[in-house]
């Protein structure tokens, strides 16, 4: 879930017009293990901007060189040395030294308008940012649309163009390589939620805000609107008299029934059960949840496939409400994508 990546998409999009920004890239984390390619955004005479925020005299340090990049125009790396202060915006938690690739951002940039819009359409994102002084970072969409903030009318520099199209469209790539920082950034990962009953809501704002697109799906009108369900990025609305329509689904999908209708249930997991959607659950209770499972395996739906809803669904948080349901399903959700145990880390350590 890269919801830090998100966050600064919509920070630096969301600059009033005409704004200069610096925007700080991690492409060196040290002996740290924390992941680098996170970003902040420096404004003048204000708080850095973004998902990360830095403390301490790193702060102080990177803000100073942000004035200069932005006053001489000039990219610039820059190697900062952590003492006994923590560098919270990168997640440095103890001494040793980053390095951060620091670039003057144009008002309304095109290159991350375009990432922000290409990302919104669910592409496949890469990005070459040259390190030191020389070039502009370069952004290749999905749909090989090469975009950058040189100077309207220049050409790309084909070598940088060269190396996002060597880049992977299946796996997420954040690694410095010689003199550049390479990235390639997947489509969010994706929650269908097929009901809009009262547990959409809150599992919908909670997915969002862990970073998941959310769609919900129903055929109900009056209940799949965006005054109950703002935090949805989609809405998908089917005739009531033909089968769930469900977005397109993969390996980075998840899907929660909701409904509690035949209906809903049986068409649905009929066609996610031959997927490769690694999280499919449907809230219902035990009883009923048995009954439309012997339902399909007596209707032809092999019970090894079966074996994959997992109805109950969630993890046992013991709370009953809509939003703690769904903080249980998000839970056991993330568990499952990541590979967690849903073990108190607590007691994880004490083993």
């Amino acid at each position: 879930m890269d919801e830090t990546f998100d966050d600064f998409l919509r920070a630096l999009t969301g600059l009033p017009a005409g704004t200069p920004a610096v925007v700080a890239t991690l492409v060196g984390a040290g002996e740290s293990r924390k992941p680098l390619g996170r970003r902040a955004i420096f404004l003048p005479g204000s708080e850095p901007l973004g998902s990360v925020t830095l403390g301490g005299c790193a702060e102080g340090a990177l803000r100073r060189a942000a004035d200069e990049v932005r006053a001489s125009g000039q990219p610039r790396l820059l190697d900062v040395n952590l003492g006994s202060e923590e560098a919270y915006e990168f997640g440095m938690t103890c001494a040793g030294q980053v390095t951060v690739q620091l670039v003057p951002t144009p008002p309304d940039s095109r290159l991350w308008t375009a990432a922000a819009a290409a990302r919104a359409r669910g592409e496949v994102l890469r990005l070459v940012t040259p390190l030191g002084a020389g070039g502009t970072p370069l952004l290749l969409t999905q749909a090989g649309e090469v975009v950058t903030d040189g100077t309207a009318g220049s050409e790309p520099d084909p070598a940088l163009a060269a190396q996002a199209a060597a880049l992977p469209l299946d796996a997420e790539v954040l690694e410095r390589s010689g003199s550049a920082f390479l990235e390639t950034r997947l489509p969010p990962a994706e929650l269908v939620i097929v009901g809009a009953g009262p547990i959409a809501a809150p599992l919908s704002r909670m997915a969002r805000t862990a970073g998941l697109r959310v769609t919900v799906c129903d055929d109900r009108p009056g209940r799949l609107n965006p005054q109950r369900l703002p935090d949805a990025h989609a809405l998908l609305l089917s005739r009531p008299d033909q089968d769930l329509q469900l977005p397109p689904l993969s390996a980075r999908s998840s899907l929660v029934i909701i409904s509690h209708d035949y209906g809903h249930e049986v068409p649905v997991l009929r066609q996610v059960l031959g997927s490769d959607v690694p999280y499919v659950a449907m809230v219902a209770s035990r009883r009923r949840g048995r009954a439309v499972l012997e339902f399909l395996a007596e209707t032809g739906v092999e019970r090894q496939l079966l074996e994959r809803v997992r109805s109950l669904a969630g993890l046992d948080l013991n709370i009953e409400t809509p939003a703690g349901i769904a903080l249980s399903i998000l839970a056991e959700l993330t568990a499952v994508m990541y590979g967690g145990s849903g073990q108190s880390l607590s007691q994880k350590r004490a083993e």
